[in-house]
């Protein structure tokens, strides 16, 4: 790494020398700007959590259509390989679409707020933020959409399905990152 040459407290020339850390020109540590990737990955992460809002609109008689064709070939499915269906409702469907599409925002969010990366290049508190406010602003949204209504737990399940995307991601890269550590 090379050194750079700094101009000193506050572009005054002088430096401070603290334990631990050297010489340090008393200034926060300058933060590079978002690659590419970076970008993609705001992109993506905007356009799921319009997905997700977009769902909350449908009005219930549509979404519970569609929660029923779904449980419709899940049924189907289960029959074929031959388990009882019978336990299979459209509540539990329902359930777990939203931790499945959750778990997708929280995935999504890893890769934005690169929750696995050095102190400094990281974003956690963005993360836990959004992580809150996306599932609290879905339940909001459903508080004034026909036949549907914004339920507490379900604000908690989506929280689930988002801190699972983030801990499932950044064990992954954890695991890669070691993964790569060994071969060198």
């Amino acid at each position: 790494m090379k050194d750079r040459k700094t101009t000193g407290l506050h572009g005054s020339g002088k430096t401070m020398d603290l334990p631990g850390r050297g010489k340090t020109t008393g200034l926060p540590e300058h933060r590079t700007a978002a690659g590419p990737g970076q970008r993609v990955a705001l992109i993506l992460l905007i356009v799921y959590i319009c997905f997700i809002y977009g769902n909350s609109l449908t009005p219930a008689h549509i979404s519970s259509r569609e929660s029923g064709f779904l449980l419709m070939k899940l049924h189907d499915f289960l029959e074929m390989i031959g388990f009882d269906s019978r336990w299979l409702t459209e509540h539990i469907v329902r359930k777990s679409a939203h931790f499945i599409e959750y778990t997708g925002l929280g995935i999504l969010l890893a890769f934005y707020c690169r929750t696995w990366m050095p102190k400094g290049i990281r974003k956690p508190r963005l993360a836990a933020e959004l992580a809150f406010l996306v599932p609290f602003v879905d339940e909001t949204i459903q508080l004034f959409v026909d036949g549907r209504s914004g339920q507490v737990d379900d604000v908690w399940l989506d929280l689930c399905g988002v801190m699972c995307g983030l801990a499932l991601t950044t064990v992954l890269a954890f695991m890669r990152k070691t993964d790569r550590g060994k071969l060198k």
